[in-house]
């Protein structure tokens, strides 16, 4: 049982960190907190649905499309929105952002409803339902696979950021917006790649949930608040500590669904949520 418990709990907490990851990027370099990550998780899962549904694409095969998709709207997100807050001090723009994307959040959400209603929506591929053994547990093939995404995202994003010179603006501009222009780093330029980047990351997270768990309108909104205690666990802005912790919440929530019953579960990450704000509002990692 507790080899099970902890099968699912590394599964579960990997993709805790790829929901989460493009939230903190986009904190980490813009100070923007974007309340509606997961309405743009929930349109990324829509686009694998439909691909699959209208034209039998494989869930894999669309993550690109998805992926290209979701940068294109960050690209028009940050031009009609939040190019306006670059300007607003940093102290400021967190709180500008949060009003400014629940609306979009709200615009996001209905606009969904009235298309596609609140019927709940899963893929069922050849290989969903198949169960394959690891550490002496039986985990579904699905959520393996939903795991190695994520640890290529988590490689490629590492490569991109350290590897690339907009990756260095990117960690530049993270660090201070106004040395990095004062040395020439196009300031909007890379604002507008990193938004691209966080809805891309977002539509990736969102094909994850349609392929292991179900799809419906207001999916985002609950899958945002777990997203959120990651990024309070990490440290809001820290970007390279998201996946580890994630994992910690996943392991935690299987774990005391184990031990204290599966009612318990979903009081485990609002726990550990209060505690770390009361505990170590920095988050366990800030340095």
């Amino acid at each position: 049982m507790f080899a099970q418990a902890l099968a699912y709990g590394i599964i579960l907490g990997i993709f805790y960190g790829l929901v989460t990851i493009g939230l903190a990027l986009l904190f980490g370099v813009m100070k923007y907190l974007n309340l509606a990550h997961g309405s743009f998780m929930m349109l990324g899962g829509y686009i694998c649905f439909w691909m699959f549904a209208l034209w039998g694409v494989d869930p894999m095969l669309s993550i690109p499309v998805v992926m290209i998709a979701g940068f294109v709207l960050g690209l028009l997100l940050y031009q009609l929105l939040f190019k306006s807050l670059s300007k607003v001090p940093e102290g400021r723009r967190m709180n500008s952002s949060m009003l400014m994307t629940f609306g979009l959040l709200m615009v996001l959400d209905n606009t969904a409803i009235a298309l596609w209603h609140t019927d709940i929506r899963t893929v069922n591929t050849s290989y969903s339902g198949r169960m394959i053994d690891l550490i002496g547990a039986k985990v579904p093939l699905t959520g393996v696979m939903v795991t190695m995404i994520a640890v290529l995202v988590i490689i490629a994003l590492h490569l991109f950021l350290y590897g690339t010179y907009l990756g260095k603006s990117i960690r530049a501009t993270a660090q201070d917006w106004e040395a990095a222009n004062l040395v020439g780093v196009n300031i909007n330029f890379t604002y507008l790649i990193c938004c691209g980047i966080s809805i891309a990351l977002a539509g990736v997270a969102g094909t994850g949930i349609v392929i292991v768990y179900s799809l419906s309108p207001d999916v985002g909104l609950r899958w945002v608040l777990f997203a959120m205690v990651v990024l309070v666990l990490a440290g809001m802005g820290n970007i390279k500590e998201v996946f580890l912790a994630g994992l910690i919440m996943g392991v935690l929530e299987q774990l005391s669904a184990v031990f204290l019953g599966g009612q318990f579960r979903g009081v485990a990450s609002l726990a550990i949520f209060v505690l770390i704000l009361v505990l170590r509002p920095e988050g366990l990692f800030r340095r």
